[in-house]
This record gives C-alpha cells, sequence and structure tokens, in this order.
C-alpha cells in the first residue's frame, strides 16, 4: 500500500538553516533535507506500511529528526512537517 505525502521542514527548522547559510546554499540544504527525510519515510511506509505520526522521530545521517505537524487534506492528501529532535 502506498500513500502519497508531502513534506517539509518546520518553519523554525527552515528558518534556522536560512540564517546560518547564503540564500542559495540554504535553499539547497533545505531541498536535500527534505529529500532525504521523504526518502527515509518512505522506507518506513514500504516496510511498515504507515506513515509517522506527530511525536515520531526519523533518523536522518546520523541526526533525529520528529514529525511536528500531520495534516489531512480534504482531497485525502497528507502533509507531513519535520523539525529537530531535542531529546
Amino acid at each position: 500500500m502506498e500513500i502519497p505525502f508531502d513534506l517539509n521542514l518546520d518553519h523554525a527548522y527552515a528558518e534556522s538553516i536560512r540564517q546560518q547559510h547564503e540564500a542559495r546554499e540554504a535553499h539547497d540544504l533545505i531541498s536535500e533535507l527534505e529529500d532525504k527525510v521523504g526518502s527515509a519515510l518512505g522506507l518506513v511506509m514500504q516496510r511498515h506500511g504507515v506513515l509517522p505520526a506527530v511525536g515520531d522521530r526519523v533518523e536522518v545521517d546520523s541526526e533525529w529528526l520528529v514529525i511536528s505537524a500531520r495534516t489531512f487534506g480534504q482531497d485525502g492528501s497528507v502533509w507531513l512537517s519535520v523539525g529537530p529532535f531535542a531529546g
């Protein structure tokens, strides 16, 4: 079973990356990280048949990120937001 989803870094996390880098580099880093998280979540879907819920963590490049929001659209779409895990 495949559940398509959209994913973004949460606003505060993305903004912290933007403040640490030049605009173009920050954009590239954010896009790359979103792609890596999306791939990791795709593997979770493939192996377990579920999308993570708010509060669930995912490991990407030896860094733990946490699902900070999960939204379901009227059209059946799913949107996830991730941020750094502060544990």
